[in-house]
């Protein structure tokens, strides 16, 4: 049975009007938030006007003129067969930071550092300070883990002593290949497939900290950053260039569904209910290849980061363009 996603809404600690009802092209459900996502995926295409931009324009003026998106929008463009995926989720975190190191904030947040052999360190040797005294710290954190799982998100918000909030965003990496250490546990036999989640890395991580260091060491991809300026009730800014929307924004390959693409996607969650929402291609992530995964963007924060650690669903996504 298709149910309004109430689960996530209290999950995130919000209105059941945040989420919405069951939506689908028939009935518009949540405009807003999709009227958002699509204009700002519009944005992001430019000036181009190929298929998807049309069909962006189309749906924009459907919203913006009050009136569903309902099927006869979607037959316009011929929808490809439904794909089945691995559907997982990512967010935004807010951890505490400081511009200059002491006491426990001790892990840089690096800049990118330029050509040479230093950017291709792998993430052992930049751990080992393959980085150090190059003054491209740009903030200094106090948990070396949520460190390496800002890594893996790509951008957050960062929370300063005097109270100010900055943000920052993916700037480049190593050019080492993504490895997950998910994967690791689970090879290792920490895990089963089904009991890896960020929650449970993270929880693992913290009670073997003898062997944690040594499991993110299996990751060599590293991440530099870049301060952005980014009002504060944005969400961050995606590949497509512009602010992400919760429960709409969805990280894909680009080589199988192009920035700007539409889809409906329908999965299964932990509580029995369906989620039905209407998403668009708005960002990649270095773990998100082929046609089979799909990242949806579910917000910032702790709760969003749980709930986003535990998203993990074989779903069916309808691409439209």
């Amino acid at each position: 049975m298709l149910v309004c996603g109430s689960a996530l809404a209290a999950a995130l600690g919000l209105p059941k009007v945040a989420l919405g009802g069951p939506v689908s092209f028939r009935d518009g459900g949540d405009s807003g938030s999709l009227l958002v996502a699509l204009r700002l995926a519009r944005a992001g295409l430019g000036t181009e006007t190929g298929p998807r931009s049309r069909l962006l324009d189309s749906m924009i003026a459907e919203l913006a003129a009050g009136r569903s998106v309902d099927e006869t929008l979607a037959e316009r463009t011929p929808p490809r067969d439904p794909v089945e995926i691995l559907l997982t989720g990512y967010y935004e975190p807010i951890l505490a930071a400081r511009r200059e190191p002491g006491g426990r904030f001790r892990h840089p947040l690096y800049g990118p550092p330029g050509r040479g052999t230093a950017a291709s360190a792998s993430r052992r040797e930049i751990d080992g300070g393959a980085l150090a005294e190059r003054g491209i710290e740009l903030f200094w954190l106090d948990d070396p883990i949520e460190s390496f799982f800002l890594h893996v998100q790509g951008s957050g918000r960062l929370r300063l002593a005097d109270g100010t909030t900055v943000r920052v965003g993916y700037a480049g990496n190593n050019g080492h290949a993504y490895h997950s250490i998910g994967s690791e546990l689970v090879s290792r036999g920490v895990f089963t497939p089904a009991e890896v989640t960020a929650p449970a890395i993270k929880e693992w991580l913290r009670a073997h900290p003898d062997e944690s260091l040594e499991v993110m060491h299996t990751n060599p991809r590293f991440i530099f950053f870049r301060e952005l300026d980014v009002p504060t009730e944005n969400g961050p800014t995606g590949a497509l260039g512009v602010a992400l929307v919760p429960f709409r924004s969805v990280a894909a390959d680009p080589r199988w569904s192009p920035l700007g693409s539409i889809g409906l996607l329908t999965a299964p969650m932990r509580d029995g209910s369906i989620l039905r929402r209407a998403v668009v291609a708005m960002d990649t992530g270095a773990a998100i290849r082929g046609a089979s995964r799909i990242d949806l963007f579910v917000g910032s924060g702790a709760a969003a980061g749980t709930l986003a650690g535990r998203l993990r669903s074989r779903a069916r996504v309808r691409w439209l363009e």
